[in-house]
């Protein structure tokens, strides 16, 4: 019996070696995979960032121009912005006059027991 035991221990020790061989080359493996996809999307996000690059500096610029352009508009229109601006607040105030004159919904009547 304590051949057959000792055969048994054996065994198991045998499959728990080939199981941890196993888990260490699967790790090994999953690591180089993680490591393979790391460095792709890195270099996939290098390439949109050297793309867009040219572009945001075209939108920043041109977003600056019209900026001055509207400032200059502003500057030598002084009458023309002043009218616009009080318009839009006149606007503004008047709708929300209007959306506060609007009936409320009443809430429902809450009894202590509820």
């Amino acid at each position: 019996m304590a051949a057959n035991t000792d055969d048994i221990r054996a065994s198991v020790s045998k499959d728990i070696a080939a199981l941890q061989q196993e888990v260490s080359r699967l790790q090994k493996m999953i690591s180089a995979q993680g490591a393979e996809a790391y460095y792709e999307v890195r270099g996939r996000a290098g390439k949109a960032y050297d793309e867009a690059l040219p572009r945001a500096k075209n939108a920043v610029a041109q977003i600056r121009a019209e900026g001055v352009a509207a400032a200059d508009a502003a500057r030598k229109h002084p009458t023309a912005t002043t009218t616009a601006l009080v318009l839009a607040g006149a606007i503004g105030f008047l709708a929300g006059y209007l959306l506060s004159g609007s009936p409320q919904p009443q809430p429902q009547p809450r009894h202590w027991w509820r």
